[in-house]
């Protein structure tokens, strides 16, 4: 550039220049002149003297020109000085962006202030240099407190334990922890180095949030889900004491692991074999499962394996085309395993199934499909398979009459089954369970003697469940007493049971009843009067006085 072209440039610039050499001026711009009331060679004597005192201290001083008020600096070199008057108030004009600056140290400053976060910041040496508002809140010190000590006297002070701007500074990595505070708080912290071109650290930066209530929150949290844990157990508990699925109770602690085992099978969609003697129940464990599953609204589709011949067993299971065999229907036929589609199919006596059907029916299990007798098209099912057995199939997998391969298919999770004379404590319970069903169907108000309670949970009950439930709809149809007494059971259980030993206990209940009811004819003298008296039939009166002589 030209050096007349910078003169333009600089004459017409609104800060004030003079350039003086050797103590006399040199030059000047329009704005210097003004304010400094001279010609290109002269300056006024109060001009003179403001310069000589800025040039006397630091080189800097204020210039009040007018109703102006300017900033004066002095930049000397050797014997040269450049004098500059920025004018305060119109820095607008003179520096177009100092505003923006000037608007962002004012919001960083709000910003700074106003976090909820507290932000503390510390040079490099560990030394406080600014704290929030959040960060007095936090720590419950006031920024006096603070600003201008050591990091290190907080520890000290017992204010804050630990502290971490000084491993922030040492180390130059970023650090989270939990600090604890003289007031019993507990706050989560981040330190931030920020590092220089060298890679020196030159500030730290603390940020921290209070988290004494959320953690306090969080182990209210904790307590009450223990508790409602606690509760659930109890509920559980108190709810397979009495669980009654089909007029079967569950008390027995046999029976109540087996219970469950099967409510906790039932959340998932796993498939179950059920095995156990005959009549133990293995079909109500199977609807337990179905009906507290996620498929309880779906269909529960039971299906005898031993109770059909074999190409029926086929249809029946698989369905079969129109025209797929003499005898079929002409619009065809869905098959149980389409009929339990998004629910529960229950094949009881699996072994019973004839080998060339488990082929067909573990590909149903392993494909999830099901090709219709007579068909070729293979349709996806959506079920899920419950078996059950009295036999041993392990045995019949070694004695290859059932597939090995469909017996692990259906072996994924086992349910064994006790006997009945493995679990006593549940015959009582299903006595009375039986007692009211069968009281409820035909109309009448029977009851078990405690005598006859006790010899049907004497006896060991070969025939499980079902036997007992046959036994007790027997009683309640054939007793002629509201009042089923052990006579009934003449007949009913065997004879060695009832007369195990010479002093049993049904000949001692025996005795005991004949001198009731010989008392009660000594008082009244007849036996209708002694029936009233006794709570017994007239008949049951006269047949014990019988049995007496």
């Amino acid at each position: 550039m030209k050096e007349n072209s910078l003169a333009d440039l600089l004459e017409t610039h609104p800060v004030g220049m003079a350039w003086q050499r050797a103590g006399e001026l040199v030059w000047l711009n329009a704005v210097a002149r003004s304010l400094l009331e001279a010609t290109d060679t002269t300056v006024s004597r109060a001009c003179l003297e403001a310069l000589q005192e800025v040039s006397n201290a630091d080189g800097r001083g204020v210039l009040v020109a007018g109703a102006q008020t300017y900033a004066l600096s002095v930049y000397r070199k050797e014997r040269e000085a450049l004098l500059m008057l920025v004018p305060y108030g119109d820095s607008t004009r003179v520096f177009p962006g100092l505003d923006r600056l000037q608007q962002s140290a004012l919001d960083f400053e709000e910003i700074f202030r106003n976090s909820f976060d507290g932000i503390f910041v510390a040079d490099g040496a560990g030394m406080t240099l600014m704290v929030n508002e959040g960060c007095e809140r936090n720590y419950d010190l006031s920024a006096a407190d603070m600003i201008g000590r050591h990091v290190s006297e907080f520890e000290k002070a017992g204010w804050i334990r630990p502290v971490v701007a000084a491993q922030v500074a040492r180390t130059g990595q970023r650090i989270s922890t939990t600090q604890h505070t003289h007031t019993g708080k507990t706050i989560l912290v981040t330190g931030i180095p920020l590092v220089d071109a060298a890679g020196t650290v030159r500030k730290v930066i603390i940020n921290s949030r209070d988290t004494t209530e959320l953690r306090q929150l969080q182990d209210a949290l904790a307590q009450t889900r223990e508790k409602l844990r606690k509760v659930d157990e109890e509920n559980e508990a108190l709810r397979l004491q009495n669980l009654q699925v089909e007029h079967v109770v569950v008390r027995s602690e046999p029976m109540r692991r087996v219970a469950e085992l099967a409510m906790r099978v039932a959340r998932v969609d796993a498939t179950v074999l059920i095995t156990g003697q005959s009549g133990v129940g293995k079909d109500v464990i199977a609807s337990m499962i179905h009906g507290h599953s996620a498929r309880s609204a779906g269909p529960f589709i039971k299906i005898n394996c031993g109770a059909l011949p074999h190409d029926l067993l086929e249809s029946e299971l698989f369905g079969y085309e129109p025209g797929a065999f003499t005898g079929a229907q002409r619009t065809g036929k869905s098959g149980l395993v389409e009929l339990a589609n998004k629910g529960t199919l229950f094949l009881d006596e699996i072994g019973d199934m004839p080998l060339d059907l488990q082929v067909k029916l573990l590909q149903m299990l392993q494909d999830r499909t099901v090709v219709r007798v007579g068909g070729t098209r293979a349709a996806a099912v959506d079920v899920r398979v419950i078996a059950a057995t009295n036999r041993d199939l392990k045995s019949m997998v070694e004695a290859r009459t059932f597939r090995d391969d469909l017996y692990y298919r259906l072996n994924v999770i086992p349910i064994p089954i006790p006997s009945l004379a493995d679990r006593k404590d549940d015959v009582a319970p299903m006595v009375h369970q039986f007692v009211g069903e069968f009281n409820e169907r035909y109309g009448c108000h029977r009851t078990m003697s405690e005598q006859t309670l006790a010899l049907l949970i004497a006896y060991d009950w070969p025939g499980n469940v079902r036997e007992l439930r046959n036994v007790v709809e027997r009683l309640i149809v054939t007793c002629e007493s509201d009042v089923i007494d052990p006579e009934f059971l003449d007949g009913v259980l065997p004879r060695e049971v009832l007369d195990a030993e010479p002093n049993s206990f049904r000949q001692r209940v025996e005795r005991f009843e004949r001198r009731l009811v010989e008392d009660a004819m000594r008082q009244v003298g007849n036996t209708r009067d002694a029936a009233r008296l006794l709570g017994l039939s007239q008949s049951s009166v006269v047949r014990k006085l019988r049995a007496a002589s």
